[in-house]
C-alpha cells in the first residue's frame, strides 16, 4: 500500500480537481519514475546538501550545473552565504542537529523530515529548509510574506502533517519551524514557528479521508489523464503515453 505523504496530498488535491494528469501521479508515485528537477528544486537541494549534509532523496548527492569556465552559476554561489548564518541561527536558539532526513511512518502516513532537532529542554522539534526568490511575496501561492501564509494551505500543509506524524512517533507534537532563505540574494533570512490552532490536527485528519478515497478510487478503477501541452512537454512517460497532446483543450467559459 502507497503511504500518504504530503506532496501526495498535494497532487491528489489537484487530481481531484483536473489540475493534474492521473498518469503522472501514477508514474510518479507508484512507479517511481523520475520527473525532471526544476533549477529551483535543485537550488535547493544542493544549499541543503551543503549546510546539513543531507543528500537527495534518491540518497545521491546534488549536483550543480557549471558555467563553461567551470565555475558555478552566481546563484549557486550566493546561496552558500546563507550557510554560516544557518549556523548561528541552531546556535542562538540552542537547536542541536540530531538526524537530517529522518523518515517518519505511521497509520500508512509519511513524511520525511528535513531536520530533527533538539532544543535547550531536551525536546524533539522539526524544521524544513526552504529556499526561495519569493521570500517577500504575499500574492503568489509559494510566496513566504508573514501575514498571507495563514491563507497558503499548499504550504502549511506540510506543517501540520509533520507535526501529526511527530506526534505518533514521540507522544508529543512537536514545534515545527520553517527557515527560509532568499535565492535572489544573500542577506534575507527568516524563521517562521508554525503553531496550530485547538482544531488543525483534527480537520486534517478529517482531511485525509478525503483524500485516501481519491487515491483508493484511482487505484481501483485506474487514473483518469488529463492531458495539457505544458505538462506532457516534459513528462518523463510522454514518449509511450497514448494520451499526449500538444493541442490544448476546449474550455468552456461561462460569463
Amino acid at each position: 500500500m502507497k503511504n500518504i505523504t504530503q506532496s501526495l496530498i498535494k497532487d491528489l488535491e489537484k487530481y481531484n480537481n483536473g489540475n493534474i494528469c492521473g498518469l503522472q501521479i501514477k508514474a510518479k508515485y507508484y512507479d517511481n519514475i523520475e520527473f525532471p528537477t526544476s533549477d529551483a528544486q535543485l537550488l535547493g537541494q544542493w544549499f541543503e546538501f551543503k549546510a546539513t549534509g543531507q543528500k537527495n532523496r534518491a540518497g545521491e548527492e546534488p549536483i550543480p550545473p557549471k558555467l563553461k569556465n567551470g565555475n558555478l552559476p552566481k546563484k549557486f554561489k550566493d546561496i552558500l552565504e546563507h550557510i554560516e548564518p544557518f549556523k548561528k541561527m541552531l546556535e542562538k536558539n540552542q537547536w542541536e542537529i540530531i538526524t537530517t532526513g529522518k523518515r517518519l511512518i505511521h497509520r500508512g502516513l509519511q513524511g520525511d523530515v528535513d531536520l530533527v532537532l533538539r532544543d535547550s529542554n531536551g525536546k524533539i522539534i522539526f524544521a524544513d529548509l526552504k529556499t526561495t526568490g519569493l521570500i517577500n511575496d504575499k500574492w503568489n501561492e509559494f510566496g513566504w510574506e508573514e501575514e498571507s501564509l495563514q491563507f497558503k494551505h499548499n504550504l502549511m500543509i506540510q506543517a501540520i502533517h509533520y507535526k501529526l506524524l511527530g506526534t505518533l512517533e514521540y507522544g508529543y507534537e512537536p514545534e515545527f519551524y520553517f527557515l527560509i532563505f532568499s535565492n535572489t540574494n544573500t542577506i534575507e533570512r527568516k524563521i517562521y514557528k508554525i503553531t496550530l490552532n485547538d482544531t488543525r490536527i483534527e480537520e486534517h485528519i478529517n482531511f485525509l479521508y478525503k483524500i485516501k478515497e481519491i487515491k483508493s478510487k484511482g487505484e481501483k478503477e485506474g487514473w483518469k489523464a488529463y492531458p495539457e501541452p505544458k505538462t506532457c512537454s516534459n513528462c518523463p512517460i510522454s514518449n509511450d503515453c497514448l494520451h499526449f497532446t500538444n493541442i490544448p483543450q476546449i474550455k468552456e467559459i461561462y460569463y
